[in-house]
């Protein structure tokens, strides 16, 4: 709004006095120089320190409007939780072995970049476990998990609420799941409609969460919620460590 006053300002500087030095002045220093400049550097040293936070901001009026937000929204795994989960139990099924859960598990989860699937590749690299193709094309639903075709049987790795696929689990070890299964997070396997296995993922809170939490709330963060696709019972306990009171969870 100040600029073209100032181009007002330097032709009337040229009119009057015929000097291109003088009217070059009024253009390069004038009342509002000040203000023009260091609103440009403010928001040039805002963007660079936000890049090497690891931060990507397009420009001012991101700034401006996430000045205003009073809600975060985080993912659990891999963002308030360690980017590295382990495998930590296998609970074979139906007549499998550890050995034959944990294989085929790591045959179907190799072909997804989630760090769950990676800790489920790298356990079975580390006991040895190769496997060779024999399923179709791995198929990805998002929120649910991964879904293939083994022999002709449908084959499909993910949560417990993986409704549409029917997957039958009974009783007995869904209740040996919930026992030994405690604070980790199931991933279950099921072949043609049958849940075959359970690994247990222990995915420990990064270091640093709470205190983040807590300094959120400190700049103005009303509401701070954790979504994940993981089971509510998982879900509630990184919520109270991480110091969260609102999540949604499966």
């Amino acid at each position: 709004k100040i600029v073209p006053w100032n181009f007002l300002l330097a032709g009337l500087v040229a009119l009057s006095t015929r000097s291109l030095v003088k009217t070059s002045a009024a253009l390069m220093v004038d009342y509002s120089c000040a203000l023009k400049l260091t609103g440009s550097i403010a928001v040039m040293t805002a963007m660079s320190n936000a890049a090497k936070a690891g931060v990507m901001v397009k420009g001012a009026k991101y700034f401006e409007a996430f000045a205003k937000a009073d809600t975060i929204i985080f993912d659990k795994t891999g963002t308030l939780t360690e980017a590295q989960p382990k495998l930590a139990r296998v609970i074979p099924t139906d007549g499998w072995s550890e050995d034959e859960v944990l294989r085929f598990a790591a045959c179907l989860e190799e072909h997804f970049p989630h760090p769950v699937a990676r800790a489920v590749v790298t356990a079975a690299q580390e006991r040895g476990l190769e496997h060779r193709e024999r399923h179709a094309a791995v198929e990805y639903i998002v929120a649910h998990g991964i879904a293939s075709a083994l022999d002709g049987k449908r084959a499909v790795i993910g949560s417990a609420h993986f409704d549409d696929e029917h997957a039958h689990l009974d009783p007995e070890t869904l209740s040996l799941v919930e026992t030994e299964m405690e604070g980790l997070s199931p991933l279950f396997l099921a072949v043609n409609g049958e849940v075959v296995g359970v690994l247990g993922i222990e995915d420990p809170l990064k270091p640093g969460v709470k205190e983040s939490v807590a300094e959120l709330r400190n700049l103005g963060f009303k509401h701070i919620v954790m979504l994940t696709g993981d089971s509510a019972r998982t879900a509630a306990r990184i919520a109270s460590e991480a110091g969260i009171d609102e999540f949604q969870a499966d």
